[in-house]
């Protein structure tokens, strides 16, 4: 998945040492959804199987994830609120008889469409619009965006809208809610069970939680978490929030991706970043260079080649030695120089290196270590070496972050959910 401008510009903010984390992920929840992972549903377990994967608005997801049953989001999952969001308004409702949530009485889904569509609707009342996306945010949203229908029992006065954003749900007549509402019915049973942890009452954040959000702070920022963003993320993944959108918001922080280039820059050129190219590659990663890409060109550049004296043997050793940890073979050795010889640019050997499946291993090794503590499954490992070929390491990061093991793994490095102690 290549990250995009807007989306990271949008996730940076997310983490921030001077900034209380209470409520944040519930004002921007759209965005933590959005940039979910894509790719497999994959089991972070050794010796499971993959399951098997459909296409879900070109995504890959399990075959039984809710991107691909053909509903509409709950408003809750993407906003933190049980509303309609901004630019949407109510345009229909159904209901469900008899439902357990509420006491045996009917249940109300009502639709909340995009308001001020760029189409013309026609009789129809609804139409796509050019200016709307339809998408699934992760294998464990459903699609929003996406569907062009309008019960008609609400804002008829209204005559035109755009497809259904997401929907609200309530125990309360939606007549009672919203006056232009009718009392014209709409039943699909089939949605009973449909339902969100994010409609269910707040509650306090479990110990799990907090020590799974203090976690995230060594692994992803190497330091321990604020009280404050420690309290605020717990409290966003009880009112329902997925750990993967958590971890997401710390994977793509202005803190995190400093600190990728702080790190690039001492594996390359053995120094801490100068200001200007901090801040200039900082904003190169949330802009959608990959650090795979960064890495290349800090590799190829005039900096590390002039730390090799300028010699196209000794860069070729430097490469392999910052890349793979050894000396190259002297077949190895020949043939990079020969090439480098013949006009060959140094972004093309540094990318062939880093590249390599050598370094891919590598690279999964130390993710799995660092998040896990432990080697990497044979399945997992083959899977991910695979996986990471376009430089998306970032994505093994956030799988192996918001699985069952690292959760199990961060309750015992924080027993209780508490801090650790002071040295």
């Amino acid at each position: 998945m290549s990250l995009t401008t807007t989306l990271t510009e949008r996730a940076a903010a997310f983490v921030d040492r001077r900034t209380s984390r209470r409520g944040f992920i519930s004002k921007t929840a759209v965005v933590g959804s959005a940039l979910t992972v894509a790719g497999p549903t994959y089991v972070m377990r050794p010796g499971t199987a993959y399951a098997a994967v459909c296409s879900c608005l070109g995504r890959s997801c399990d075959c039984s994830s809710l991107c691909c049953d053909g509903y509409t989001e709950f408003c809750c999952a993407l906003t933190g609120e049980n509303a309609c969001p901004p630019n949407t308004l109510l345009a229909g409702w159904w209901k469900v008889d008899n439902s357990s949530y509420c006491n045996g009485a009917a249940r109300y889904y009502m639709d909340c469409n995009k308001e001020s569509p760029a189409c013309r609707c026609g009789s129809a009342g609804v139409c796509r619009g050019s200016d709307t996306t339809c998408q699934c945010r992760s294998c464990g949203n459903r699609k929003d965006g996406c569907t062009v229908f309008r019960y008609g029992n609400c804002n008829n006065q209204v005559a035109c809208v755009g497809p259904i954003m997401c929907r609200v749900v309530t125990c309360t007549k939606p007549w009672e809610l919203e006056p232009t509402c009718t009392t014209v019915a709409r039943t699909d049973n089939n949605t009973r069970w449909h339902h969100r942890a994010c409609l269910e009452p707040v509650r306090e954040p479990t110990e799990g939680e907090l020590a799974f959000v203090r976690a995230l702070y060594p692994d992803f920022l190497g330091r321990e978490g604020e009280e404050a963003g420690v309290e605020g993320f717990a409290e966003e993944l009880a009112k329902g929030h997925g750990r993967d959108v958590v971890a997401w918001s710390f994977a793509f922080s202005d803190e995190y991706t400093t600190t990728v280039v702080e790190g690039l820059y001492r594996s390359a050129f053995d120094r801490a970043p100068d200001a200007d190219g901090r801040a200039f590659w900082s904003e190169k990663l949330r802009s959608g260079t990959t650090p795979a890409q960064l890495a290349v060109v800090f590799y190829a550049s005039d900096e590390f080649f002039a730390a090799s004296r300028s010699n196209r043997t000794t860069y070729v050793e430097r490469l392999y030695e910052k890349i793979l940890g050894r000396t190259p073979t002297e077949a190895e050795r020949s043939r990079h120089v020969q090439a480098l010889e013949g006009g060959a640019s140094r972004e093309s050997v540094a990318a062939e290196v880093f590249g390599s499946v050598e370094s891919r291993e590598r690279r999964v090794a130390l993710l799995y270590d660092r998040f896990l503590a432990r080697e990497p499954d044979p399945s997992g490992q083959d899977y991910w070496v695979d996986y990471i070929a376009n430089g998306r390491d970032i994505e093994l990061a956030l799988y192996l972050a918001a699985s069952d093991e690292y959760l199990r793994r961060a309750a015992a490095r924080y027993p209780n959910g508490e801090p650790k102690a002071s040295a």
